[in-house]
């Protein structure tokens, strides 16, 4: 690759070298060690968009004024490309008495003046630079650059014209759609917690009518897989496990032959009753039993798991299955997440190679956990060492809280509400959390008065 001999920046042609050296910019005088591009003649070193740059532009973006080429940024500057926002890097162009700075980048490849975008607006909308505004379609006012409609008072961020209408995000068992306006009402995001401005456009849930999004919280990235569902047929994300038979009696995958009827508790704390899908006690809680046998008892929440569904962890369809007669090694398989032995239910993918226990299989975003009341948990996938507050064990896949320090790792987040321990089985201990109970924080068993 080459610059052309006689090029504004230097006379003769430079030339790309193949490898990585040190070298210093003859134009901007800054050290690099990357690529430069060399004049063989003089043995001068260029950076390619100091190579390229001239030392004055007329600019589509501000026609009243030549910009000038600049290789050191003006202290009286914010130092970023009033068009996109971006630091300014070793060469930029700059008008010194509109205080306008352009990067090399936007210098080249300019914004259209008009453009036309039926998706977002139905009338032409017209660029107007350095102009403070509140976007129309995120609610945010960070970059003063808003394509306008002047006849509807709309405008709107370059980055927002281009939004999926149409998005599955991670935080939410449903499609959410996007929504010039929102109903008036003091709504809040459904990611950070903070105000949605009703007045701008955000996503919204068409099942659950209480759930709001902020545009920039729902595409960013970790949240949404990038993927728009605009014109694409939605398949059944979750298929059910149960066929109601009639009010309270429902025929369940795992026990075919029978029907299972709900009853509202067990019929004595004394009986230690084992839920099959979950093997966790059965003692307050609304539980399904077989009418004919004592082979299947499952709790309501377990007995309504989706047979299919695409899990929080892996973002994959999951299959829920039971015991397999046939692989003498699944129940020798640790759950993929928590990496615990089990003998329950299991959600696995297709291949067989990922297997979650039922307990983390049924975790899903946003986590409501009784240890922390007042904020949602989020699954996080962390580089540094934390800490769960419950056992103070240090882990790497957590649930979190993003508005505090709240920290709980995958197993103490499945932790049953009451337990019998050998050593005392005539009294359940029921879960308890912090220094109410204890003198230290975490969660405790303690006996149940």
């Amino acid at each position: 690759m080459t610059i052309g001999e006689g090029s504004e920046t230097h006379a003769h042609l430079l030339s790309l070298v193949p490898k990585m050296i040190t070298f210093t910019c003859h134009l901007c005088g800054l050290p690099d060690d990357r690529f430069p591009y060399a004049c063989n003649l003089c043995d001068l070193s260029f950076h390619k968009d100091c190579g390229k740059s001239t030392p004055e532009i007329n600019y589509s973006c501000h026609p009243k004024h030549l910009l000038k080429r600049f290789t050191r940024v003006p202290s009286y500057t914010d130092r970023k490309c009033c068009m996109c926002r971006n630091e300014l890097r070793n060469v930029f162009y700059h008008f010194s008495i509109c205080n306008f700075s352009v990067d090399v980048d936007c210098a080249n490849n300019p914004p259209p003046f008009t453009l036309v975008h039926p998706k977002i607006h139905e009338r032409s909308l017209i660029l107007m630079p350095r102009r403070n505004f509140v976007c129309n379609a995120c609610g945010m006012d960070d970059n003063p650059n808003p394509y306008v409609c002047p006849q509807c008072n709309f405008m709107i961020h370059r980055n927002c014209i281009d939004i999926p209408h149409v998005i599955k995000i991670n935080r939410h068992a449903h499609r959410i759609f996007y929504n010039h306006c929102l109903d008036a009402g003091d709504w809040k995001c459904g990611v950070c917690h903070k105000e949605v401005i009703w007045t701008c456009g955000a996503y919204s849930c068409s099942t659950c009518h209480d759930f709001f999004i902020h545009l920039r919280c729902a595409t960013r990235f970790g949240i949404w897989d990038g993927i728009d569902l605009e014109g694409i047929s939605e398949n059944i994300l979750e298929i059910k496990s149960y066929e109601v038979i009639e009010e309270g009696v429902i025929k369940h995958f795992s026990h075919e032959d029978h029907r299972l009827k709900l009853k509202e508790e067990s019929g004595a704390n004394d009986e230690y009753i084992l839920c099959k899908a979950c093997n966790y006690p059965i003692i307050s809680s609304p539980f399904y039993k077989c009418e004919e046998c004592d082979d299947c008892i499952l709790h309501k929440k377990c007995a309504y798991l989706p047979k299919k569904k695409i899990d929080s962890f892996y973002k994959m369809w999951f299959t829920l299955t039971t015991e397999h007669e046939d692989l003498d090694y699944f129940n020798q398989l640790p759950c993929s997440v928590c990496h615990n032995l089990f003998g329950g239910f299991r959600y696995v993918i297709d291949n067989g190679l990922i297997t979650l226990d039922v307990r983390c299989g049924s975790i899903s975003e946003p986590f409501v956990h009784e240890s922390h009341p007042h904020h949602s948990l989020y699954i996080n996938y962390s580089t540094k060492d934390i800490f769960c507050n419950a056992c103070g064990d240090k882990k790497t896949m957590v649930l979190s809280c993003e508005e505090c320090e709240f920290v709980l790792d995958i197993n103490c987040s499945n932790l049953p509400k009451l337990v019998k321990h050998k050593n005392d089985k005539e009294h359940f201990m029921s879960l308890c959390y912090g220094e109410k109970q204890v003198n230290s924080t975490g969660a405790r068993y303690v006996k149940k008065k």
